[in-house]
Parts: C-alpha cells; structure tokens; sequence
C-alpha cells in the first residue's frame, strides 16, 4: 500500500492483516515504486493524491505499466477526492488509457468494500492492462 497518510495504511493493514493478508507500506512515490520493484507484490493500492515534487500517484500506474516485470501486478487506487468537501468529483473510465488501474475507491475504505476489491483483484492475478502494454 502506498499512501502518505500513516493512518489510512495502519487502518487498511489492520483490516486486511485480520482476513489473512500481508500489507506492506511506503508513504511516498519513489520509496513506494522502489518496493514494488523489491518485493513484486500481489496487489498494489496506491492513494491518488498521492505527491512527491512533481509526480502524482495519477503517473504511478503509467510508469508500473512501463516495466516488464511489475507491468502484470493489478492496481486499485483510492482516493479521498469524493469526500464530499473539495467540490471536486474523481471516477476514472475503466478504460481510460491515462490511468491504467483495475480498481477504484473512495476513502476511507469501508471494510466490506476494501475486501471485495482486494479479493476480486487478487483473484484476477494479472492487470487487464499486462497485455495492452507488451504489445
């Protein structure tokens, strides 16, 4: 997981670390793309407003997708732009070629819907978008 915010990764990892899973942590872009490159983890859930100088978590998926060896891992992002309070609304296209993620949701993460997607993309093993970028 990769979030700035050390109390949505503690609340996740306690909530995942309950249904049996192993919940890594960064809290910033480059440290988070250096343990993906490490570990080569399942799953990656990445923040959104994630931000480090200038590169967002919106360019960490396009940069994972980039590189042969983690392009496969699938990605949910979260976000709390929909919060209700910026005035800003935040739904990615499912094919949306700008934003190569397999799922989306809002934070915080209810429990129920956190485990569904997590479930349903761990059981998907391979990001739809593996194949669009070796091609």
């Amino acid at each position: 997981m990769i979030d700035d915010d050390p109390d949505i990764v503690e609340a996740a990892r306690v909530m995942l670390e309950a249904k049996g899973y192993c919940v890594l942590a960064a809290y910033d872009y480059s440290s988070g793309f250096a343990k993906i490159r490490e570990v080569g983890p399942d799953l990656i859930i990445l923040d959104a407003m994630l931000m480090l100088n200038d590169k967002s978590g919106l360019q960490l998926p396009t940069e994972l997708r980039k590189e042969p060896e983690i392009a496969h891992i699938p990605i949910l992002m979260i976000t709390a732009i929909n919060d209700g309070q910026s005035g800003e609304e935040f739904s990615p296209g499912t094919e949306n070629e700008n934003l190569p993620i397999d799922g989306f949701m809002n934070k915080p993460a209810r429990p129920e819907e956190l485990y569904r997607q997590v479930r349903m993309l761990l059981e998907m093993k391979t990001s739809k978008w593996a194949k669009k970028n070796s091609l």
